[in-house]
């Protein structure tokens, strides 16, 4: 690949804006041109979740940057007003070599990596703020002025991109809404603050009372219910994961049983890092008769139309033989469907994806909260 062809740059950044599946082949892309060792998409604004997308070089780096909280403690974030001001920035805009040479976060936590210097390129979008964070190895040495002058021109076209993969972002999500609501099923979108920034008409019927959105955060009455849904929601979108759905949450309500709330994240949002919506709550009233129909499994997991009713049928209580009989499958037919249906939903046996489900399809009628 040809070095400081920045064209193959706003390309692949553009694939990856209209399919998410693309992010890590354009940081590939980025690091290549760039002569570099890895790159990392990185939110400079709000917590930095572990979803975002990494080349596999900075595989086992971005874990530790994470786990061992070096995030939290990223001397790098010092040059935001530099990144704002010249689109491009690196560790001689922020520290001497002199101060690298005994600095913790170079010494305990990028030397055992063996990475020491980097440039980062400001990606902007409406009110978030972005770093395309491209890593260089000791032996690799810095980026030069004229290297920043070229990275700083990407600066717009990423934004572009940037632009681009949040108005697919909100498609998806709005899709989402749609399809939940055609179930009678409420939920609201949350953002990577943890915050509600979009309910379907069903979500916005539930929240009234006892249970509302205050401060664009999804609060009950009873606060120590409201800290709990807080504490599963921020455990789940810590979770490196695709699709996953949390046990849930009674939200207490007067008079009436409680509201049963779902955090759960959804593979098709997920997969876009730059996406608003990073997690969902899928809301649940136990005082309604209705039973939420498969399109619920279908958008909450992926799940194709056939995995779908296999799934609700093993929720029932029925048996993969039987359920294989009624449907008029193989038996090997449903055993394959099977294992996608626990990649999809990320349960590992039978009995989990039975507890998983059954609640959201309204199967048990115990309360959660006894």
């Amino acid at each position: 690949m040809s070095k400081w062809d920045l064209g193959l740059v706003e390309r692949a950044f553009g694939e990856a804006a209209l399919d998410p599946v693309a992010w890590v082949k354009a940081l590939d892309t980025a690091t290549a041109v760039s002569g570099s060792f890895g790159s990392i998409l990185l939110p400079v604004k709000g917590d930095q979740l572990p979803n975002v997308p990494f080349t596999e070089s900075l595989s086992k780096t971005t874990e530790s940057y994470f786990c061992d909280g070096w995030h939290l403690r990223d001397e790098r974030q010092l040059g935001l007003g530099v990144l704002v001001k010249r689109g491009v920035i690196d560790d001689l805009d922020i520290l001497s070599e002199q101060s690298i040479k005994k600095h913790p976060y170079y010494q305990e936590f990028l030397a055992p990596h063996g990475l020491r210097w980097f440039a980062g390129v400001k990606v902007h979008c409406g009110n978030d703020l972005w770093c395309l964070s491209i890593q260089r190895t000791f032996d690799q040495g810095p980026f030069s002025k004229a290297e920043k002058q070229r990275l700083a021109q990407l600066s717009n076209a990423l934004s572009t991109s940037a632009a681009l993969a949040r108005a697919m972002s909100g498609a998806t999500a709005n899709g989402a809404l749609e399809a939940f609501e055609l179930s009678s099923t409420g939920v609201v979108l949350i953002n990577r603050m943890g915050e509600v920034f979009k309910a379907n008409r069903t979500a916005e019927r539930l929240l009234t009372g006892d249970v509302t959105i205050i401060k664009r955060r999804l609060t009950a009455k009873d606060k120590a219910a409201t800290e709990k849904l807080d504490r599963a929601l921020y455990e789940l979108m810590w979770r490196r994961v695709g699709a996953a759905l949390s046990p849930p949450v009674a939200l207490t309500r007067d008079g009436r049983r409680p509201l049963l709330a779902y955090p759960a994240k959804l593979a098709a949002m997920t997969a876009n890092a730059l996406a608003d919506c990073q997690a969902v709550v899928i809301l649940v009233d136990p005082d309604d008769a209705r039973v939420p129909p498969l399109d619920t499994l279908r958008v909450a997991f992926g799940l194709s139309e056939a995995e779908s009713r296999l799934a609700a049928q093993l929720a029932s209580g029925q048996a993969l033989e039987t359920a294989a009989d009624q449907s008029g499958i193989a038996k090997e037919t449903s055993r394959t469907q099977l294992k996608s249906i626990f990649a999809k939903t990320g349960v590992h046996r039978q009995a989990e994806l039975v507890a998983l489900l059954a609640p959201l399809l309204g199967k048990v009628k115990s309360d959660p909260g006894d």
